[in-house]
């Protein structure tokens, strides 16, 4: 009879952190807590209804019941498939049940790619995880990321490392700090700082032509200075690495790690490459934190990485703050740091924490989508000498090779194909795929025509959505004239997007072109602040190079396996891009 009991009251216990867990997940310590906490007093309460049985028995039997029936009375499977307020959405159905599915795909580093298969599959919205929606339609971009998105706030995922010491601007999930600790932010990446940095990108640019006339093939004779089997020969995703990370560490901090002067990378990348694996998983199972030490000691190497990379970041930060009476005296340039970290409108200064936890972000965040963008500029170009040809023509035509190179020179006006090329290649590969994560509010939101509940991840993948065929016509092809308004349908073949719905039902009378479903930067009050100085150091780079230079594949370099090699973590992660290079006469 006591035994009953307990039993009984381990499934009373079961269905209350049911309605505990149906609506927060709980952490992997609260869970086993919980669980641990109900066993022990029901189990006691089985030996006291044991009429003071002398033996364990009867308490050893109850604890297996009760453990039994706890975690069956949790019902989550079936709560998740068939209850959950997001039961009415597809998905696959053990994606329903476990966040697992999800971050095995982020531990195989292919989830950009099995996120496009489910909304191939599934449509427009997708449950990728029990409390989290995908979408790719164009109509709720504004509601998830737009004007319309104010209430909602960055999702879990952003919570990341559980060792950082405090939250860098881009982990802070408070709407309120978000605001106030952006804005000086949007000072250092302001238009009138961006002109000041403006020559100093153009001298890092110098330095790499150096470097590229020291390997390339000249025109006149056929072969270059070196004598080695590799001459002419650069392996163009290492090198806009360098460009990247050598402009942003200057004009973040006033210091260089000085890699296109070596030609090698320094210990930054190789640290920041090696901490984003496992942090990426534990940003995509938010409940796995806790384990993360643990974890780490099965990965000595990217423990190594990731204590590295913290190193470096405050090694960075503190030579900063040595020279910073200088830079105020102005004997040396300001830089993007000097508005981040000065006094602003919010309600307290930021914390030598926070300043390390910026710092970290500053350099990272600012050169990734420039060097992913130039090597996949190059890897369409160099499939199609005819397009290479006439953005070299379009360049040619704006800059003479020998005056002072100024981004005014290539306006969109003025190089139409330039800034078509570097559309296509955000579009086609833009550095975040699988989008931005949101939490809706405690009152839920309209997404579309639907309700999402309370506290429900959502996000707009961004590579999906930038390659439907009904947002952009032959979504898969490089085609830079598409972002050409007077070529988009003659150059293209169609009648351009119509209003008229009998029109729009031929499929082959259109070409659909919808630029509100292009968010490499994303949108609203979390879009990228660096997005106008990566369009300016893109169009001074290729300007730069590909008015110095020719380049086409080397021989033996796979395209195919490039492309179909590019994985995720935390990033796009590409691998070696060898070109040939020639020198222009």
């Amino acid at each position: 009879m006591g035994v009953n009991l307990a039993v009984a009251v381990a499934a009373v216990a079961g269905l209350v952190s049911h309605q505990i867990f149906r609506k927060h997940e709980p952490t992997i310590r609260g869970f086993f807590a919980h669980v641990l906490l109900v066993n022990l007093v029901v189990a006691f309460g089985g030996r006291i209804l044991s009429h003071g049985h002398q033996h364990a028995g009867p308490a050893l039997y109850a604890w297996n019941l009760n453990l039994g029936a706890y975690l069956g009375s949790l019902v989550l499977v079936v709560y998740r498939l068939f209850f959950h307020p997001l039961q009415r959405y597809p998905g696959p159905w053990l994606c329903k049940i476990t966040r697992f599915v999800a971050s095995w795909h982020v531990i195989t580093q292919d989830s950009h790619r099995w996120m496009m298969k489910l909304h191939e599959k599934y449509g427009d919205v997708v449950r990728v995880s029990p409390n989290e929606l995908s979408y790719i339609n164009v109509s709720v971009v504004e509601s998830i990321h737009g004007a319309k998105a104010g209430k909602l706030a960055r999702g879990p995922f952003y919570a990341g490392d559980p060792n950082r010491p405090a939250d860098s601007m881009l982990s802070t999930r408070d709407l309120v700090e978000h605001r106030w600790r952006r804005k000086g932010w949007e000072r250092g990446f302001g238009t009138v700082q961006l002109r000041e940095f403006e020559p100093r990108v153009v001298r890092h640019l110098d330095t790499l032509v150096r470097q590229f006339q020291a390997m390339a093939i000249c025109d006149s004779t056929g072969s270059g200075s070196n004598s080695n089997s590799n001459s002419g020969l650069v392996d163009m995703t290492a090198w806009a690495e360098y460009f990247a990370y050598d402009v942003m560490s200057d004009l973040a901090f006033s210091e260089d790690f000085g890699m296109l002067e070596q030609g090698r990378p320094s210990r930054y990348i190789g640290s920041l490459h090696g901490a984003t694996r496992v942090l990426t998983i534990a940003a995509q199972t938010p409940w796995i934190r806790p384990l993360m030490n643990y974890i780490l000691l099965l990965d000595p190497r990217a423990k190594q990485c990731g204590l590295d990379f913290a190193r470096i970041s405050k090694e960075t930060l503190d030579r900063r703050q040595a020279k910073a009476q200088i830079l105020a005296k102005g004997e040396a340039k300001a830089d993007m740091f000097a508005y981040i970290s000065a006094p602003g409108e919010g309600p307290r200064a930021l914390t030598q924490a926070e300043l390390t936890a910026d710092a970290a972000l500053l350099i990272a965040a600012g050169a990734v989508s420039t060097a992913l963008a130039i090597t996949f500029i190059f890897y369409y170009l160099c499939q199609d000498r005819g397009k290479y040809e006439r953005l070299q023509a379009e360049i040619d035509g704006c800059w003479d090779g020998k005056t002072a190179l100024e981004v005014s020179q290539l306006a969109t006006h003025a190089a139409p194909y330039l800034e078509g090329c570097i559309n296509e290649a955000l579009r086609l590969w833009p550095p975040a795929p699988n989008g931005m994560q949101r939490r809706t509010p405690a009152e839920g939101i309209m997404i579309g025509d639907a309700f999402v509940p309370p506290e429900t991840q959502i996000s707009v993948h961004t590579m999906a959505i930038q390659r439907d065929g009904r947002w952009f016509s032959r979504p898969d092809e490089f085609l830079p004239e598409r972002w050409i308004e007077s070529e988009r349908e003659g150059a293209l073949g169609g009648e351009g997007n119509s209003e008229n719905k009998e029109e729009n039902e031929n499929e082959n009378k259109k070409f659909n072109h919808h630029p509100r479903a292009f968010i490499p930067f994303t949108i609203g009050q979390f879009a990228c602040l660096g997005k106008t100085l990566a369009y300016q150091e893109l169009k001074l780079f290729m300007a730069k190079v590909v008015r110095n230079f020719d380049f086409e594949f080397a021989p033996g370099f796979d395209a195919k396996a490039f492309e179909r090699d590019v994985k995720f973590k935390g990033t796009l992660l590409i691998g070696p891009m060898m070109l040939k290079l020639k020198e222009r006469s």
